[in-house]
């Protein structure tokens, strides 16, 4: 099917209101429109639970792809196993996203269950062809020189400069991980404004706006057109918006 847009959602990190305002923005076509989740729904905000609910709900359309973040791996790794992401969970936004899970158990006991089984059933990367042109989305990178189908799980949901300074694949990368205040001055970026998605000359484009910081933002862009849309911000005393 040709879709009308492609559109990609940077990081969530448990920012409802912001969510909701991005995606009322986008005017999402169920229809028309593909849509890419890449990954860490959860930590560090104040709806936690709320955002993994909507990425739950959202993906059950077959034109939405929910990928799994390291947050969202970080989780999984705590509730299932004793391994070295577990341990970092807590103290990287978990602790809060934990509290809301053992709140919401006293009212669907079935629920952490469900979640987890989401979170392990999330792929680590999408490819899509547009024409001759490849795209391939994931939530933090590709190890460079490294084919597609053998890319590891630590590089696709942790790397950083490794990626961002040896890339030299003839894709399209769009991902989300490490947010655009925390890059600096990278070489070959088109756009320098800290709170704006920025689009590196290896054709990477890094689309965590740092919803969870003061002034940071929710970014969703069609890659198609490269429009982009992003929330605005809110105090706390403000209401959420209904998106889906």
């Amino acid at each position: 099917m040709q879709y009308k847009r492609i559109l990609a959602l940077g990081d969530i990190h448990g920012k409802y209101k912001k969510l909701s305002s991005v995606f009322n923005k986008i005017n999402f076509d169920a229809e028309n429109d593909f849509l890419i989740l890449l990954g860490d729904y959860v930590d560090r905000g104040e709806e936690n639970l709320h955002c993994l609910q909507w990425a739950m709900k959202i993906s059950e359309l077959p034109n939405v792809v929910a990928l799994r973040g390291n947050h969202e791996q970080m989780m999984l790794n705590f509730y299932t196993d004793g391994s070295f992401a577990s341990t970092i969970w807590l103290p990287n936004g978990g602790n809060k996203t934990r509290a809301e899970l053992e709140e919401w158990s006293k009212h669907d006991k079935n629920f952490l269950d469900k979640a987890l089984k989401f979170i392990s059933e999330r792929p680590l990367y999408y490819r899509m062809f547009i024409g001759k042109q490849e795209y391939i989305f994931c939530h933090a990178g590709l190890l460079p020189g490294v084919p597609l189908e053998q890319q590891n799980e630590d590089s696709l949901l942790w790397i950083r400069d490794e990626f961002y300074y040896h890339y030299d694949g003839t894709a399209e990368v769009v991902v989300g991980h490490t947010p655009t205040p925390y890059l600096g001055k990278m070489p070959g970026s088109s756009n320098q404004d800290s709170y704006l998605p920025v689009r590196l000359a290896n054709k990477i484009t890094l689309l965590d706006t740092g919803s969870f910081l003061p002034k940071g933002r929710i970014t969703c862009m069609d890659i198609l057109t490269r429009n982009f849309w992003q929330s605005d911000n809110f105090s706390v005393e403000d209401t959420w918006g209904k998106i889906f």
